[in-house]
């Protein structure tokens, strides 16, 4: 039996979750690949609660998926995700567009233990960043990550 798939999701995978757009069969395709557990934190129900609301009014759908367990919360306060991604700041801020949110997200992933990391974010360097933290990810690295990666000098 292959191993339980653990996977960090971020605001835009959710997106594409609840709303159509371009990435939408992407996340059907993770669907398809058997069942998964999907990690979500405090920072990106904040994104998401901005974003969806700005997209139309899918956010209830949203919660009540998160209270029946479709998604699972990874219980760390804001102020412990600062924490944990005060190194990752450090480390990367100065050599990419990564945005705050989007280094606690890849701080949370690595938390609680996720292997995979659910993003379409190759501009900002938040994908090369939760790569070269030891997360897979979902969809596999683009050309995008991998100069990210380059200037990273991995």
């Amino acid at each position: 039996m292959p191993p339980p798939r653990i996977a960090f999701a971020d605001s835009n995978w959710l997106i594409a979750t609840y709303y159509q757009t371009r990435d939408t069969a992407t996340v059907q395709g993770w669907a398809e690949r058997g069942p998964s557990t999907i990690i979500v934190s405090a920072a990106v129900l904040a994104e998401c609660e901005c974003n969806f609301w700005r997209l139309g009014d899918r956010w209830p759908s949203l919660a009540s998926d998160l209270r029946s367990g479709r998604w699972v919360d990874c219980a760390q306060p804001f102020e412990a995700l600062v924490n944990l991604a005060g190194e990752l700041f450090r480390r990367y801020a100065p050599r990419c567009n990564v945005g705050t949110l989007d280094l606690l997200h890849v701080a949370a992933a690595r938390r609680f233990g996720c292997r995979w990391f659910l993003s379409f974010d190759s501009a900002s360097g938040c994908r090369a960043v939760a790569h070269v933290c030891g997360l897979s990810l979902f969809p596999e690295l683009a050309s995008k990550d991998r100069a990210w990666i380059k200037k990273f000098g991995r």
